[in-house]
């Protein structure tokens, strides 16, 4: 009688689980586009030099360093009937996507091309800064959303694979819908940019109002009614049916590939948005008031926070393998454009291909890799996706021009190492948290989620402000606007196959040595929970 009883399922229905997914699409869809094409276009498109280029996201980074743990504070502090992270992720979406789309034109502002390079400096920079913070604004109430919806451990690694599906996915939907600009529109660089920004703009915007829309944070009033949910859910399936129409009636035409692919995806996108809200079912354990101690005692202050967060030893593991695996993710992705097209002379359309072999690897595996870590463990699948990852970026190295067939392969095997630095070190942050709640009685959930958030920006920042700064002392030359590429010379080709493979390489090896060590398995996680629940019971 003494003993506390274990801490029931908290099980969550299919369509909340879609819609968690869903909120991730359109933060991985811009953040997917950014790493792969943004240095890229400022070099090629903009007429930047590299290393000017490099330093434009590492500058915004540094305000990121400021709003990443505010935002996540802020976050945590707020008291509203819906609940602490829905609020901050609905006010965040307008100035989300319409400073993206802000990122990909091409403002000319002096007939000087000195002058132009550093004005498009400064105005790319306070976009940047802007930009950062409304994704911080968005993204990180969302992935703090995890402990919010449950506390089961196999449950959030499910939650999470819904999530990095979702991510996965619309990383592939950019690259495919890259593709078929770059086809449709071949001779103005301008014109297929600022199209890409408008439509991932697009539908980041829907796939956030989508998520926000339908979720509910434990203990807290829901968005909408049931009943008002399930008129949208309608309302949602009538404006599907229309964009199926609009195929219809646009048919095959020639060279209107792009415009088919956009309504079907528009129209799928409301018919699965609508069956989540037709079919949303209210799920007790979040009716349920939690009654956290965050709720009566006076906030911590900021250092003290910073000091508790990163005392918590198994965090630190989880941030270093986070940073390790990400930092190998973003050098690869950032680098991949100048590999494919300067060094192994391909054209600029066969680049979405190889990036798509990638990352469709990637989503494919990402069930099974969810599936074998509940068999497995996660630090297991974590090794077994690294060392294939590795393997890949070693053959990169040695690759040579006409070898297409063995490129594709190394992509496929570096999927496998992507989608196991998705899920994992996302699935362990809960735990780390229930271990913080244990040992200081409050959930802070923004605090860890935020420099989750912040590693991750920082990562993108790094690797484009090194791959900028190697480019331009290997002499990388940068493209004139309206001019053919130009011949690189063999120090910048040397450059690019460092940055390809080397560098990343040594990031996995320091992100295999911290999952090693890391400390909590499934075992002691339930006693964390036992011990938590002991402690609502007393």
């Amino acid at each position: 009688m003494n003993h506390p009883l274990p801490p029931a399922a908290e099980k969550l229905n299919l369509s909340t689980k879609i819609a968690f997914g869903a909120g991730d699409v359109g933060t991985a869809l811009t953040a997917n586009v950014l790493v792969f094409f943004l240095l890229y276009f400022f070099t090629q498109v903009a007429g930047l030099p590299p290393g000017l280029a490099g330093s434009i996201l590492m500058i915004g980074k540094i305000s990121d360093a400021i709003n990443d743990p505010i935002i996540g504070i802020l976050s945590d502090r707020t008291r509203h009937p819906l609940g602490r992270r829905l609020p901050w992720m609905l006010g965040g979406i307008l100035p989300f996507v319409l400073v993206f789309f802000c990122q990909w034109l091409v403002p000319q502002f002096s007939p000087v091309v000195q002058i132009n390079h550093w004005l498009l400096f400064v105005y790319y920079v306070l976009v940047g800064v802007i930009f950062n913070l409304a994704y911080t604004m968005v993204n990180l109430p969302y992935t703090a959303l995890t402990p919010e919806l449950t506390q089961d451990y196999n449950e959030r690694t499910s939650l999470n694979s819904f999530r990095f599906s979702f991510s996965i996915g619309a990383s592939i939907f950019s690259l495919i819908v890259a593709r078929f600009i770059f086809a449709a529109y071949p001779d103005d660089l301008f014109f297929q940019y600022a199209l890409l920004g408008l439509v991932c703009s697009g539908f980041a915007g829907l796939t956030l109002l989508w998520c926000t829309l339908r979720l509910q944070e434990k203990g807290r009033s829901p968005m909408l009614q049931l009943k008002q949910r399930q008129r949208l859910g309608q309302i949602l399936w009538g404006l599907a049916v229309l964009s199926f129409l609009a195929v219809l009636i646009l048919g095959l035409n020639q060279g209107q590939f792009l415009w088919l692919f956009l309504l079907t995806s528009v129209g799928l996108l409301f018919a699965v948005a609508g069956w989540t809200f037709v079919y949303s079912v209210p799920e007790s354990h979040l009716s349920v008031n939690p009654a956290t101690p965050t709720e009566t005692v006076v906030p911590i202050p900021f250092r003290q926070q910073l000091k508790i967060a990163f005392s918590n030893k198994p965090f630190l593991f989880v941030i270093g393998i986070y940073l390790a695996s990400w930092l190998a993710i973003q050098l690869t992705a950032s680098i991949l454009p100048y590999f494919v097209i300067n060094l192994m002379g391909l054209p600029e359309a066969m680049f979405p291909n190889v990036a798509l072999a990638v990352q469709g690897t990637a989503l494919i595996l990402l069930f099974v890799a969810s599936a074998l870590s509940k068999k497995f463990g996660k630090k297991a699948v974590y090794f077994g996706g690294v060392l294939l990852w590795i393997i890949a970026q070693v053959g990169l190295f040695f690759l040579q021009p006409g070898q297409i067939g063995l490129m594709f392969t190394c992509a496929i095997l570096a999927g496998c190492g992507v989608s196991v630095s998705y899920l994992i070190p996302w699935s362990m942050v809960p735990d780390v948290i229930e271990l913080d709640e244990l040992t200081t009685g409050q959930r802070r959930e923004g605090i860890f989620y935020g420099f989750m958030v912040l590693l991750q920006k920082m990562g993108l920042a790094i690797s484009l402000f090194l791959v900028g700064q190697a480019l331009a002392w290997a002499g990388f030359v940068e493209s004139v606007p309206g001019q053919a590429p130009p011949v690189q010379p063999e120090s910048a080709l040397f450059a690019i196959r460092m940055a390809i493979a080397p560098v990343p390489t040594l990031a996995l090896f320091v992100g295999l040595g911290l999952a090693y060590f890391y400390p909590i398995t499934q075992q002691y996680h339930e006693e964390i929970r036992l011990k938590l629940a002991e402690r609502k019971q007393n």
